[in-house]
């Protein structure tokens, strides 16, 4: 990580805007930061770490952070720009702190607030401000920093600033805490991770191997289920004798047992031995069954042989039976199929004689309708004899006229219609070219009306810039309100504070005299009181004389020492009040000047004024920003519908060429149906009446010419008729019509003839057919059948072929079960034995990395690849801590916790070795000057292997912020030369000390003074 430039206004006691370019400060690999103590030093140490993670260092609260001396209204606030692994950032932080408020008087608390921003690359000098923003808000702005920083502020404050108090945090802390430090670090949480996975993987294959071996198990127990079942008793044979069980408990238990000690190669030995007793017991079963259906079959037939017999005896005799009845009426059948024979022959000839019958019909009507269609044609000019082709020649001469007329009569209906139709178009197509007139016009006004709008519009192009203009003059108009009301209430105060002084100074004048007189009085007194304390004989102690012949008496004025100094205090006091009255009138007074020059002489009346004016004109900008964007609308609307009407113009006008167009065309046509129509009238009123005259005269002769050929052909189906009846009556040998309908018969009686008959002569066939069949014919009537025996002896075979077939359906199905459940124990022990190969090596891995069996060092994974790195930066401390120490000191890894107790984390202790006295030493031990440069050393050391590790933290900064006081010129001098040996690796360290030797020897630095307000400022000198 890398620091590239720090921003901070009203922080701490910087009350102005300071900004610090740490890339070009830390050009040559050091630089300093030096003040008088108490100047802000460690403020700037402060802001880093507040504005990468919210708070200060040692969690100390943000509260302090606001600047007590910038002025009301200016916002604190602290901007970073770094660089990590994962890209450039900048981040903006304002601590939470106390406003005026915007509106009226008194103050308003504002929260804390933050901005982060991603920089593309080579975005860390000033100036650049552009980048990503990636949040706004300040817990997400905390939780990215987080993620980006990888460091948590404990860390931070360890690794790379490294404030007051917490310099040697690091070489005296805990080894749980170095671990946290170091596993952040150097990034080992991976082999953490890996840890447990591999816990997890052994403890997945372990239930793997468990899994498999309670199915093994499982499946022992359902084997043994199965193989126990029908192990008891004795089974009856094909031939009536008994076979014992198969020593199936013996095999279920010895199966049971190496199941329980997980014998696999015996489990398999003995379920294999199941499976073959029950396929002997299922042998035999099947053998005996096989017997039973044998003698079922014998028994079968033989009942079959029985029955049939018995089937053909009864057969022949009813068969006997049947041919002397049908014998019997052999004379009345024959009677009625002669009766049969002539209704059937009388039947045939009846069609016959209804067509001759419908042919006489026939031909009477059609004669008579001849005479009337001669009738109806007399007026229409056709005479009663013409013959059927000067009919059909008037018909269709009518029919073709009247079809050239048709069309014409619709034509000469529709021409009335068509000529007002025609008329009605032409004043529509008028008053169109109108409207496309009209619309026309519309379109050549609308460029000077266009030009109108944008000059409207251009007089409020700058709306945007005078609205913020008006925006920002308001607030400076509420900023001098503000400032003027202030100001006025500072007036009051120095009016109010003016009286107050001149009572102090005439109460410091009195309290002046009052002294001035006690002190008189007491010096008046002096000789009285002098006087009271002569005795006789004794010096007196001004003149030495032994006599006092007229001593001094004091006055009832005289003024007492105690009166002196009650005197003398209350002049104190009034000179003290009266000093605080003049200070406090100057700070109004310096106040006051400053507040007026601040609201440029403005009273809050004009303060007021000028708000309200500069409200006036926000208002009257955002109103011309809301006309603008009106004007702006209009123009476009303007825009579009000038090419809508543009757009219909031409649409107009096209509509109108085409209207022109189709009125010439539809006046053209109505001229050619006139012509038609009238070449098509003739002679007559209209082309209708001629029409109606034509299909009169077609309708008449073709009803004549039709009743004509009805007639001519109802004659010639007649003579047809006639011959055919005589034809049907010869061959029916039948004399005439009389003897047809004598011989005839109703249906009904003709089917019950028919089906006596019929039935009489099936029944004859049938029952000699039966008589002839080999199996009756070769009986005699005095058979016995014995069924019932039969069948007895058939039901016993059935019983027993149940029976047997019942055992070894069951011994298949229990042969088959154990079977199965044989194959599915070898797949059981298949798999345990696959999980217990897959098992062992994950195990062993398992218990290695967690320091389990095997693993002689007793160390997890991660607490290893910990101790590796852990004695790197051990070694690289040594390196510069022999130079610094003179060969001295060294330091040592551990597996103890400092001072002798055992870690639970193994291996992170750390303690130093004395090469004087070759005694270890406890890191507490040590004096202030070299705690400072072995944790400097171990600080640099741990920069050192971060630096080497691919993929690790960089660690491009450090900033040191105590410590140098403590170290002797030598000690010094060693640790300067340490330091300057960082620029090789490029690395940036940052040097906070007032220690005037440190300015001799580092030029880069920032210097830190204090002002004469009270504030601080610093200079950047590169």
């Amino acid at each position: 990580m890398r620091l590239h430039r720090l921003t901070l206004q009203a922080i701490g006691p910087f009350a102005e805007r300071h900004e610090v370019d740490l890339d070009e400060l830390s050009v040559s690999g050091l630089f300093l930061l030096d003040g008088p103590t108490g100047s802000g030093k460690s403020t700037l140490i402060d802001a880093v770490v507040f504005a990468l993670y919210g708070t200060l260092a040692g969690g100390v609260s943000e509260d302090r952070l606001h600047s007590d001396h910038a002025a009301p209204g200016v916002e604190p606030f602290v901007e970073l720009v770094f660089s990590t692994g994962a890209g450039t950032f900048r981040v903006w932080r304002s601590p939470k702190h106390r406003r005026p408020k915007r509106r009226g008087d008194g103050e308003t608390l504002q929260n804390a607030r933050a901005k982060l921003w991603r920089l593309p690359a080579g975005s860390e000098r000033p100036g650049d401000e552009h980048g990503v923003p990636i949040s706004a808000h300040v817990q997400e702005v905390g939780d990215e920093l987080a993620r980006i920083v990888v460091l948590d502020r404990g860390q931070f404050t360890q690794t790379v600033v490294l404030p007051q108090g917490q310099f040697a945090s690091f070489l005296h802390a805990r080894p749980e805490d170095r671990r946290g430090v170091l596993q952040e670090i150097f990034g080992t949480e991976i082999y953490e991770r890996l840890q447990q996975r591999l816990a997890e993987l052994a403890r997945a294959a372990r239930g793997e191997v468990d899994g498999a071996a309670a199915q093994v198990t499982a499946t022992v127990d359902e084997l043994a289920r199965a193989a126990a079942g029908g192990e008891d008793g004795t089974e009856e044979d094909g031939t009536g004798g008994d076979t014992a069980s198969d020593g199936a408990p013996a095999i279920t238990e010895n199966l049971r047992a190496a199941a329980a000690e997980t014998d696999v190669a015996r489990v398999r030995e003995l379920a294999e031995a199941a499976c073959a007793a029950w396929e002997e017991r299922q042998e035999a079963a099947e053998s005996a069954c096989a017997a039973a259906e044998r003698e079922e079959q014998a028994a079968r037939a033989a009942l079959d042989a029985a029955r049939d017999l018995a089937a053909r005896s009864a057969r022949r005799a009813a068969l006997v039976e049947a041919d002397r009845a049908l014998r019997e009426a052999a004379d009345e059948v024959d009677r009625a199929a002669g009766r049969l024979d002539r209704a059937r022959r009388a039947a045939v000839v009846v069609p016959v004689l209804q067509a001759r019958e419908r042919a006489a019909e026939r031909r009477t009507r059609a004669a008579a309708a001849r005479e009337q269609a001669a009738v109806a044609a007399g007026p229409y000019g056709i005479e009663a004899d013409e013959d059927l082709e000067s009919l059909q020649r008037l018909r269709d001469e009518a029919s073709t006229t009247l079809g050239r007329l048709e069309p014409l009569v619709t034509v000469e209906e529709s021409l009335p219609e068509r000529a007002a139709a025609l008329e009605r178009d032409r004043a529509e197509a008028a008053h169109a070219q109108e409207r496309t007139a009209s619309l026309a016009a519309q379109v050549d006004r609308r460029p000077a009306e266009r030009a109108e709008l944008e000059r409207r519009l251009e007089d409020y192009r700058d709306v945007g810039s005078r609205r913020e203009r008006a925006r920002v003059e308001r607030d400076l108009a509420l900023d001098r309100l503000g400032e003027a009301r202030e100001a006025e209430r500072t007036r009051a105060q120095i009016a109010t504070v003016e009286t107050e002084l001149a009572a102090a100074a005439q109460a410091a004048r009195d309290a002046v005299d009052a002294e001035h007189r006690t002190r008189r009085r007491w010096v008046q007194g002096m000789a009285g009181a002098l006087a009271e304390s002569l005795e006789p004989g004794r010096p007196c102690a001004v003149c030495g004389a032994t006599e006092h012949p007229s001593p001094a008496r004091s006055g009832e004025d005289h003024a007492t020492d105690e009166d002196v100094t009650a005197a003398a205090e209350a002049r104190e006091r009034t000179a003290g009040a009266l000093a605080e009255l003049q200070a406090r009138l100057t700070g109004l007074q310096e106040r006051s000047a400053g507040l007026e020059e601040a609201c440029d002489g403005l009273t809050v009346a004009e303060a007021t004024e000028r708000v309200a004016e500069a409200e006036r004109a926000v208002e009257a900008a955002a109103a011309a920003v809301v006309r603008h964007a009106e004007l702006a609308q209009e123009l476009t609307d303007h825009d579009a519908e000038t090419a809508r009407l543009t757009e219909q113009l031409a649409q107009a006008r096209t509509a109108d060429a085409m209207c022109a167009e189709r009125l010439d065309e539809r006046a053209r046509r109505l001229r050619e149906d006139e012509r038609r129509a009238a070449e098509g009238r003739g002679p007559h009123a209209s082309v209708a009446d001629r029409a109606a005259r034509l299909r009169s005269r077609m309708r008449a002769a073709r009803s004549l010419l039709e009743a004509a050929l009805e007639d001519q052909e109802a004659a010639e189906a007649l003579q047809q008729a006639e011959v055919d009846l005589a034809e049907a009556l010869d061959r029916a040998r039948l004399a005439d019509a009389a003897a047809v309908r004598d011989a005839l018969l109703p249906q009904d009686e003709v089917d019950a003839l028919a089906s006596t008959v019929d039935h009489h002569r099936a029944e004859v066939a049938r029952v000699a057919a039966g008589l002839a069949e080999p199996g009756i014919v070769e009986l005699t009537g005095a058979e016995e059948p014995a069924v019932e025996h039969r069948q007895a002896e058939y039901h016993d075979a059935r019983a027993r072929v149940t029976r047997f077939a019942g055992r070894a359906s069951e011994a298949r199905l229990r042969c088959r079960q154990v079977r199965e459940l044989t194959d599915r124990l070898g797949a059981a022990c298949d798999a345990y034995m696959a999980a217990g190969d897959r098992a062992g090596p994950v195990v062993r891995i398992a218990a290695l990395a967690g320091a389990g069996d095997g693993n002689t060092l007793e160390t997890t994974l991660a607490t290893y690849v910990l101790l590796r790195r852990f004695e790197d930066v051990v070694a690289a401390a040594n390196g510069r801590l022999a130079a610094m120490s003179d060969g001295r000191y060294a330091l040592e890894r551990i597996d103890e916790r400092e001072g002798g107790q055992r870690s639970r984390k193994a291996g992170l202790g750390l303690r130093v070795r004395d090469h004087v006295t070759e005694r270890p030493r406890d890191p507490h031990t040590l004096s202030g000057g070299e705690t400072f440069y072995v944790s400097l050393c171990l600080a640099l050391g741990l920069a050192d292997v971060v630096r080497s590790e691919a993929g690790g933290i960089e660690l491009g900064t450090l900033i040191i912020d105590e410590g140098f006081g403590s170290l002797d010129p030598q000690t010094l001098d060693t640790v300067m030369t340490e330091l300057g040996r960082l620029r090789e690796g490029g690395r940036a360290v940052g040097v906070v000390s007032h220690v005037t030797e440190m300015k001799d020897r580092i030029p880069e630095r920032i210097s830190v003074r204090r002002t004469p307000s009270g504030s601080s400022t610093l200079t950047v000198r590169c």
